[in-house]
């Protein structure tokens, strides 16, 4: 059977490997034809075994290491003399398959999931891939600094697993994982310092409830993102820069700024640095991120998921959620890290729904939907139509006045120097390290430290949070009450009320004027962001936002909207972008 002459392409390489105890060495072609793809083995060479045998030992290895039975190969030739090829054909039915190589750009949860199922990568494989991808973009090329540390414990942890892929332990098995800087792990060397030189040396007595869902779920502690200007930051919630790790990019536009103290791990799953994260909100830090990353983000009703020792900014706010790249992925993350803990005084003891299940369930579109829209966001209207949603048109209650009384902010002054000084009374310190007690502690800190803490901030929030009044406050009080007032019970519920819709859905901007993802936060409500467009190659997002644990339906929302719209591209950060990249293959 004469292939070549039915040649389309041919690919040439100098392979190298073990079969048994014998090393082959060979130049391997691979000519791709209309009927399938011919392989030419030449210059084969093993000490020691007669040349017969080292041609079908070689085929044999060559052909094991992408696990093809050897019948499926029809030998053209097998020659007796060294100096000759020998030469063998893959049909196309096989070609396509037999020698496919795992992409693992946009992968998904489940793609990996099936991929060290049917042995095609390893879960060590896995971590391997995501550690040489950060080692690429964070420090290298780019330099999109949205990695702080990484742990050898992933390894170990993924060695362990590979052992035992044919009982999985939970929906993240072998999946990487980045956590933020403010939760914190124990014995994988992460140190949960908010972004601050002033908070290393300390380490906690267990891992957080977050933690210990997601390693009960499968998932694989492997890094910890960049903290960028979080609580122990400056007079800028947007810059993104910590002392411990520097400037973070944005991996669209290098130059853009990147808001929020999740824009670290935001920056690593928008390069596929990792599959997931896991971060933390108190008003649009995973939310906003997310949309000029193109990506998913959950921040979910307060009380779904435990807060318990991770680094706070607000109680009354704070909320740990989910961020990837399709909503599935979020879904999945959601699903494992939801649950009761008695020891967070505002958990709640709900039922979790099998969110990732529900997505093929209903709806499909948005027929019989109604969602509100506020008069500003005008640009998403089309699409939400054209699957069926009833559109009602009303402005956001009271968002002057929330403008204008600066409630909201005002009150996380308090509580930010209180609930961080909590937390600090739980933490251990390493031997020879002055610990942190108060925040006066690590506002002193930091005015002595002011090459490497000040290089772009200054400490004009961390002294204000210093003078506010306590919670017991009269002043405090009063401003509670305006802002639940204005935010929520003539805010928010007002505006459910009176459109009787099921939903908000506005542009996701949690910065410069008041969103739904501001009165989700005041109201501790749920909001999911999903990519919807870009500006001049910046991306932004979708925000729908809902009622208290109507997480199941957001999602279902988001996926409907992310199926129709399919409007994430990936970055571009090695400078050779491609729409093919966009393709799960």
């Amino acid at each position: 059977m004469d292939v070549t002459s039915r040649t389309l392409n041919v690919v040439a390489s100098v392979i190298r490997y073990t079969h048994g105890d014998r090393v082959c060495v060979a130049r391997v072609e691979m000519l791709f034809t209309l009927a399938g793809m011919a392989i030419v083995l030449r210059n084969v060479r093993v000490p020691n075994v007669p040349i017969r045998s080292q041609h079908v030992n070689c085929a044999k290895g060559f052909i094991s290491k992408f696990k093809v039975s050897l019948p499926i190969f029809k030998f053209d030739t097998i020659s007796p003399s060294s100096s000759s090829p020998m030469r063998f054909f893959v049909p196309l039915s096989f070609a396509t398959t037999a020698f496919a190589v795992f992409t693992y750009e946009e992968t998904t949860i489940d793609l990996l999931q099936a991929g060290i199922k049917a042995e095609e990568i390893t879960v060590q494989g896995v971590v391997k891939h995501n550690l040489e991808r950060i080692d690429a973009l964070n420090h290298k090329g780019p330099k999109l600094k949205g990695v702080i540390e990484t742990t050898p414990a992933a390894l170990e942890v993924a060695t362990k697993q590979d052992k035992a892929t044919s009982s999985p332990k939970g929906l993240l098995h072998g999946i990487p994982i980045l956590i933020k800087d403010n939760i914190a792990t124990k014995g994988d060397g992460l140190t949960a310092c908010a972004g601050s030189l002033a908070m290393e040396g300390n380490f906690a007595p267990e891992d957080v409830f977050v933690v210990k869902k997601l390693r009960e779920a499968g998932a694989i502690i492997s890094d910890m993102p960049i903290w960028s200007s979080g609580p122990i930051g400056g007079v800028s919630l947007v810059a993104p820069w910590s002392a411990r790790g520097g400037i973070t990019k944005n991996s669209y536009v290098l130059t853009a700024p990147t808001p929020g103290s999740s824009s670290g791990f935001a920056v690593s799953v928008a390069a596929n640095m990792i599959p997931v994260s896991i971060g933390t909100e108190t008003d649009g830090i995973i939310v906003s991120p997310s949309s000029v990353k193109a990506l998913v983000g959950m921040k979910p009703t307060l009380g779904l998921i435990s807060r318990t020792r991770i680094i706070p900014i607000s109680s009354r706010q704070d909320s740990a959620g989910p961020m990837g790249r399709p909503v599935r992925d979020v879904a999945l993350v959601l699903e494992a890290i939801a649950g009761y803990d008695p020891r967070d005084p505002r958990s709640k003891d709900v039922a979790v729904p099998k969110y990732s299940q529900s997505l093929q369930a209903k709806p499909t579109s948005f027929k019989n939907v109604h969602i509100a829209i506020s008069e500003a966001f005008i640009k998403a209207i089309q699409w939400l139509e054209a699957q069926g949603a009833t559109i009602v048109k009303a402005p956001l209650p009271n968002a002057q006045d929330i403008t204008e009384s600066k409630c909201a902010f005002t009150l996380l002054k308090t509580e930010f120097r209180e609930d961080v000084e909590t937390y600090l009374g739980t933490l251990s310190w390493k031997v020879g390290v002055t610990p942190m007690k108060t925040l006066k502690d690590i506002t002193d800190y930091i005015a002595a430290h002011p090459k490497t803490e000040l290089n772009v901030l200054d400490q004009t929030l961390m002294l204000a949070s210093l003078a506010a009044p306590s919670r017991t406050n009269q002043t405090y009080i009063d401003l509670l009450k305006l802002c639940n007032d204005l935010a929520i019970t003539n805010g928010i519920d007002k505006y459910f009320n009176d459109t009787q819709t099921e939903g908000i859905v506005s542009l996701t901007d949690a910065w410069g004027q008041p969103t739904s993802p501001d009165y989700a936060a005041i109201a501790a409500y749920p909001i999911l962001t999903v990519p919807l467009g870009y500006n001049s190659s910046f991306p932004f997002g979708i925000s729908f936002v809902g009622k208290p644990f109507t997480e199941e339906k957001l999602l279902q929302y988001g996926y409907v909207f992310e199926q129709a719209s399919k409007a994430r591209i990936p970055p571009d950060v090695f400078g050779c972008h491609s729409q093919l990249s966009k393709k799960i293959r």
